[in-house]
């Protein structure tokens, strides 16, 4: 539980999830008045390590109001991001961006001095920034002040490329030209260490004989298996023979230049490749190409693409080991499974308990349910660092 006062500054939180941004702002000496959020995982682990008054609601539907939850000092609403996000449906009818909206109308509902709104940056992209502009004019319309502001979560406490954006709304003027103070960088190695013994903390080694394990023993940190890409960083399929089968030099040289050429020979107006054509690969390759081109094909490296041609593995990016010298990806619901994630030395994925503390939650902080469940749990979550900054933003405001 985070320690409070009764004459703390207070505050609501929609869309809650474990409870991030409410760990952020009880940090920054506010006292959390009620919170709601749909998922029983989210709202078991939030009453386990926040406080009780966490209720299990569909804010579709459900009615908060004054009377029952008191008069906060400020409301606080993250809600769900998969509809905006680049990552996720990116679909600007998906039915969770209504939550958006529904959390602005709530929240002027509750008559705070301040509200907060939480989302990833997608939701400022061309089709989504609709939604975005009716939530900020609810709340203009309801007489507050708004600022939109863009958040990189590395400087502040957080060593992760993750980027957030925040509508912040306030009655008084000098509420809206506050600034968040930054803070120190923390690097990934500090953020792993000493995890052993740690709650939520169970590595799980990959077999060695496993496919996955050949692979990762190839990823040097800060690189990842993909095809689309050159240089360093990159590990192509065909340099890890031993599960993608040999190929001889000629045949390298051939996907290399299939490689370059499907992102410099464009048929479409979107993605950022195509299929390649007999012809092209001729005029860079030769005319001989052909017999080299079924053999790639017969080994799983090309793939006939109606009367084009194209690489079989166009993913950009698997198995991307972290790096100790670099702030880490953005955690997500995925960061445990190492066919996406690998830890910096080991051959296996993140714990739950390194993913919590690459998003800044405190070692007590402990998460339930099943490995997946906590892995969501935690890759959606405001990480706590950075709601602790704009909690301390706002708190120094209201003074």
């Amino acid at each position: 539980m985070i320690a409070s006062t009764s004459t703390s500054p207070t505050f609501v939180s929609l869309f809650s999830g474990c409870g991030g941004f409410d760990v952020g702002f009880g940090h920054a000496g506010f006292r959390g008045l009620a919170a709601f959020d749909i998922s029983p995982d989210a709202v078991t682990v939030f009453r386990s390590n926040i406080h009780e008054n966490c209720h299990l609601a569909d804010l579709t539907n459900s009615s908060v109001t004054r009377a029952t939850i008191g008069k906060p000092d400020v409301v606080i609403a993250g809600s769900p991001c998969q509809g905006f996000s680049t990552l996720g449906n990116n679909h600007s009818a998906d039915p969770r961006n209504s939550l958006l909206l529904r959390g602005a109308q709530i929240a002027v509902g509750l008559r705070p001095r301040v509200i907060v709104l939480e989302n990833v940056c997608g939701v400022l992209s061309t089709k989504m920034r609709p939604h975005w502009e009716a939530a900020n004019n609810i709340l203009e319309n309801a007489g507050y002040g708004t600022i939109t502001q863009r958040v990189t979560c590395s400087e502040y406490g957080v060593p992760q490329i993750r980027r957030r954006v925040f509508l912040v709304a306030a009655k008084s003027k000098s509420l809206c030209d506050f600034s968040i103070a930054r803070r120190r960088a923390v690097s990934l190695r500090e953020s792993l260490a000493n995890v052993h013994g740690l709650p939520n903390h169970r590595p799980i080694a990959l077999e060695p004989k496993s496919d996955a394990f050949v692979i990762a023993s190839q990823i040097r940190q800060h690189q990842k298996m993909c095809n689309v890409r050159g240089g360093e960083r990159s590990v192509p399929t065909w340099s890890i023979p031993k599960v993608f089968g040999k190929t001889t030099k000629r045949e390298r040289l051939v996907l290399c230049a299939i490689r370059r050429l499907r992102r410099q020979i464009r048929v479409r107006d979107f993605g950022d490749a195509d299929p390649l054509t007999l012809s092209d690969i001729k005029q860079e390759c030769g005319n001989d190409i052909e017999p080299t081109i079924d053999r790639l094909i017969e080994k799983g490296y090309l793939r006939r693409v109606k009367r084009r041609y194209d690489l079989t593995h166009t993913f950009n990016g698997k198995y991307r080991r972290l790096s100790y010298a670099h702030t880490a990806p953005a955690v997500d619901t995925r960061f445990g499974t190492p066919k996406y994630f690998l830890h910096p030395e080991e051959q296996r994925g993140l714990t739950a308990r390194e993913a919590a503390r690459i998003q800044g939650f405190p070692d007590e902080f402990v998460f339930e349910g099943s490995m997946a469940t906590q892995f969501r749990l935690i890759g959606n979550a405001v990480p706590p660092p950075v709601a602790e900054c704009i909690a301390t933003a706002i708190k120094d405001s209201l003074v």
